[in-house]
């Protein structure tokens, strides 16, 4: 019954998609050179920033293994290009620029779908123009006889390939300090009772505290190991981090953290997404805690990667 109903999901999303693609129907493309276009339009959920990042790395991969074109079609919340600007590859494709031929174009939903082989996919279609939506690193899938070392070296060449930071970004970063320091990352989900996420349950107020305070311990106990660094805290809930700066000497960047999916385009709004990813990118070494109910992000872990920093996960 579980498979039936995820297949059922998908189907159901490839229908809304399909309605949305008929309004920017063409009937001829003198498009000589095959297209892949991942989408970040709105039209269903993608995901968090680095959810979003893992999809358009995978998908720049696969575009050169096979010498396609590619492009980022990425309007929601907000424009891309607000934050992050083309470096190497001139990735940006207008609104106006999106058509979709019946004969040539082909949809391809690959949210949250592990086990598919993506490449397979466009090698083995006709079609000249891809619309992808995708929030998976298939790396790993594209490459299995490579390292994690090796992985780790493409994704963050992708990356650096893809972008640079905008003025906008670039500004807000430099007002921040530069010292040498280590970062802690946590992920609550709901479980502090901040916002609503994917998981649901919500933690009593002693198990809150409870918890906090096995979370607090464990940082300790590591931060300890580094008496000369400065140490940060990142997390995606406000309710943790007051409770850090209240009660620690630990240092945490301003603001409230926000989550990409919340329909709101206002850039102040979802800058501190980009701030603590860029902030820990930075960091000598990134430790991501994740205790008993808390969530296993990966936010932390590709920030590491793109900044080269030492990252390492503190469980159980």
């Amino acid at each position: 019954m579980k498979l039936l109903r995820k297949k059922i999901a998908r189907f159901y999303k490839q229908l809304i998609l399909l309605k949305y693609y008929s309004k920017k129907f063409v009937f001829s493309s003198k498009q000589e050179k095959t297209k892949i276009i991942i989408c970040f339009d709105g039209n269903l959920p993608h995901g968090g920033l680095v959810d979003r990042l893992k999809g358009i790395i995978s998908l720049y991969e696969i575009s050169k293994i096979l010498d396609f074109e590619f492009k980022i079609f990425f309007t929601h919340p907000f424009e891309l290009t607000n934050f992050l600007e083309p470096n190497a590859s001139d990735w940006i494709i207008n609104e106006k620029e999106v058509k979709y031929n019946v004969f040539s174009s082909k949809i391809v939903y690959l949210i949250n779908d592990f086990k598919r082989k993506p490449l397979q996919i466009f090698e083995k279609s006709k079609a000249k123009t891809f619309f992808v939506y995708c929030n998976v690193d298939y790396l790993a899938k594209l490459y299995p006889a490579k390292n994690e070392q090796e992985i780790k070296f493409i994704w963050k060449n992708n990356y650096d390939h893809l972008f640079k930071t905008s003025n906008y970004l670039q500004e807000k970063l430099n007002i921040l300090s530069s010292e040498p320091r280590i970062a802690f990352h946590t992920r609550f989900t709901t479980l502090m009772g901040d916002f609503s996420d994917s998981t649901k349950m919500i933690l009593n107020e002693n198990e809150k505290l409870n918890l906090i305070q096995k979370v607090i311990k464990a940082i300790n106990d590591k931060a300890n190991q580094y008496p000369d660094k400065v140490a940060y805290i990142f997390s995606d809930s406000d309710f943790f981090l007051n409770h850090v700066r209240a009660t620690t000497n630990y240092k945490t960047l301003a603001g409230v953290p926000k989550h990409l999916e919340n329909n709101n385009s206002d850039l102040d709004y979802h800058s501190k997404t980009f701030l603590d990813f860029y902030y820990l990118a930075e960091s000598e070494h990134v430790f991501l805690v994740a205790i008993d109910q808390m969530y296993y992000s990966s936010f932390s872990k590709y920030a590491a990667i793109i900044g080269e920093g030492k990252f390492k996960s503190i469980t159980n």
